[in-house]
């Protein structure tokens, strides 16, 4: 498909979207949507992970559109985690190009991404999702995907309904293209926000974004505004943390991705949410949740009885269920698969926007089992990411290898599932063989970190494993324990151009580290994203000021591709580093290509286990 120079760049703006839309298409595919719409500058895609996750667990036709792709444009359209086969997407685009050059409009042709979009719209609305979970490409207001009504009745704002508008950490990203301070960006992003919808506001590290997204969100929605800041959750260490499922439900447990074995800390389900019910909050209505297992059924008609007619809304704004009802538990507990210390923040905003779409839209499979099974199942690959390299094949096929005659227990000591059981027992054997590949040069811990909010937060999560990685080898006796003079990093870094270098690895690289600067590829369909010359990112070390404390020097190297890179992670065996590849999820996305890994695949085949 040739590319012309205005579809080749970002064009904010609804005209053009909503034109081809509302004339150009034979049928509107928003009129049979119902949508989750996220948008922030870091924890976004988290989020509609999460979220996408549990409506799947819970048997909800999901839809998931997210910004940007990963591997290839159609890995960012999924229904219940799979992408369109590659021959009808290609189709699917290639009719939306020509019907687009068929009708000129007076505000120009579609944008790649504004094509994206309608194509993902498209494909949903044929197949007949429950929900859709949007994420916004930039900014908001002016964003292509902000193209939706309000929850209820006709809208001047848009077509369909969306029904929770979520709103991740704000930073200053982008700046001179949807603001110039982060409160214009702020304003930006609350401007999906529709009159009557439930808006969830994600912890902000800025008070002048909080203000301004707060602001906003009560004037266009009193009294349903959730400040996920004030909720009473918490980050807790488990021992022993398993799932209490419902039996009849048939939900499946997916084993984990393996990791070294100094890094189960945060990723094997030890980590949990835990949210009290129910929330001591004014902003939330005063309604009786339903038990996690048993829910009532209204015997009225709902709103969208199209889809589910037999899960209805009361039409009473003093309670949602009726009184007979048992109330949850004052407590929950939720997995934190996802490895960082800022997923607490992600799951706790995925938590409440699921918990809306339960009390308040009639989304009653969405029981606590099935958001926990959910939030372990969650698949999103390049965030604080461990790939395996170096290993040989036998050692791989032995740490996905599992033993079926093993049985696993519930934490009430009750059998699981047998579904459940096979999956668990997957689990605990990739843990057990998990030493096949355990030094430091047979991993790459893979991280789309691009800006210095993610800089902060992978630094962190990198101290703590090189925590781990000392004590595992001091309780091994292998080597001595000498927290003084931690492991030195190999950061493996690829920016985008127009990035604050600086400010990002300044976060990142301390003396006695090594960096080594390597382009990566050009994505498909986004010609205005470059690559910073490796040469730039070598210059910036250089002249970068550390502590005067500070001993050691950064060793730099440059590189012409992620192909010479793991040359050179294979020649070079020396165990002393451990590798971290940073600083723009397009690098990440060459180094899944390279390895060959298909994560949205793997999504896919768990997918059809869940659905039998």
């Amino acid at each position: 498909m040739a590319v012309s120079e205005n579809r080749g760049r970002i064009q904010l703006g609804l005209e053009r979207i909503v034109r081809f839309l509302e004339e150009t298409l034979p049928e509107d595919p928003r009129a049979k949507l119902r949508v989750v719409h996220v948008t922030g500058t870091n924890g976004k895609g988290s989020v509609c992970a999460l979220i996408s996750e549990a409506l799947t667990t819970a048997r909800y036709k999901t839809g998931t559109f997210n910004s940007p792709h990963f591997l290839e444009v159609r890995d960012a359209v999924r229904i219940d985690g799979t992408p369109p086969p590659a021959d009808e997407y290609a189709e699917l685009r290639a009719w939306i190009n020509d019907l687009d050059a068929a009708a000129p409009s007076p505000d120009g042709p579609l944008s790649l991404f504004e094509q994206a979009t309608v194509a993902a719209l498209w494909w949903f609305s044929k197949n007949d999702v429950d929900i859709a979970v949007i994420e916004v490409g930039m900014g908001g207001l002016r964003d292509a995907t902000n193209v939706f009504g309000v929850p209820e009745g006709p809208s001047s704002l848009g077509v369909g309904h969306s029904l929770v508008q979520c709103i991740c950490s704000v930073d200053e990203d982008h700046l001179g293209m949807i603001g110039n301070n982060v409160e214009e960006i702020a304003f930006e992003k609350a401007g999906i926000i529709r009159p009557g919808s439930w808006v969830i506001v994600a912890r902000q590290d800025h008070v002048s974004a909080f203000h301004k997204i707060r602001q906003l969100a009560h004037k266009l929605s009193p009294g349903r505004v959730i400040n996920v800041r004030r909720q009473p959750a918490y980050d807790l260490l488990v021992a022993n943390f398993s799932f209490k499922l419902d039996d009849d439900v048939g939900l499946v447990l997916r084993p984990p991705e393996p990791v070294p074995n100094w890094s189960l800390f945060n990723g094997t389900g030890k980590r949990c949410l835990r949210v009290k019910y129910p929330p001591s909050l004014d902003m939330y209505t005063t309604i009786q949740r339903p038990s996690s297992v048993h829910r009532a059924q209204s015997q009225q008609s709902s709103t969208f009885s199209n889809s589910q007619p037999s899960e209805a809304v009361s039409d009473s704004n003093d309670s949602m269920y009726n009184a007979d009802v048992k109330p949850l538990s004052t407590e929950a507990d939720f997995p934190l698969m996802l490895p960082g210390s800022h997923q607490i923040e992600n799951a706790s905003v995925a938590f409440y926007a699921l918990d809306v779409l339960r009390t308040q839209y009639s989304f009653t499979r969405l029981t606590d089992a099935a958001i926990q099974v959910g939030f372990q199942n969650v698949c999103w690959p390049g965030r604080l990411s461990w790939v395996r390299i170096g290993c040989s094949t036998e050692s791989r096929r032995s740490s996905l290898s599992a033993d079926p005659t093993t049985e696993a227990t519930a934490s009430n000591g009750s059998s699981l599932p047998p579904s459940s059981r096979n999956s668990m027992n997957s689990t605990s054997s990739r843990q057990s063989n998990n030493s096949a590949c355990v030094s430091l040069d047979s991993w790459i811990l893979a991280d789309g970190a691009h800006n210095e909010p993610a800089a902060v937060e992978l630094r962190n999560y990198v101290d703590t494993t090189l925590r781990r990685v000392t004590q595992q080898r001091y309780i091994n006796d292998t080597r001595g324990r000498d927290f003084k003079d931690p492991w030195p990093v190999r950061w493996i870094v690829g920016l985008s151009r127009g990035k604050d270098i600086q400010g990002i690895l300044s976060k990142l690289v301390r003396p006695g580290d090594t960096l080594w600067a390597v382009p990566f590829s050009q994505p498909d369909e986004m010609p205005w994203v470059k690559y910073e010359d490796p040469d730039s990112i070598l210059s910036a070390v250089r002249c970068m000021k550390f502590d005067s404390a500070s001993s050691g020097r950064i060793d730099l190297v440059k590189f012409d591709s992620i192909a010479d890179v793991l040359d050179q992670l294979t020649l070079n065996k020396s165990d002393s580093h451990l590798n971290v590849l940073c600083g723009s999820l397009y690098l990440v996305s060459d180094l899944y290509r390279r390895l060959q890994l298909q994560p949205f695949q793997k999504c896919s085949d768990d997918t059809e286990l869940k659905q039998q």
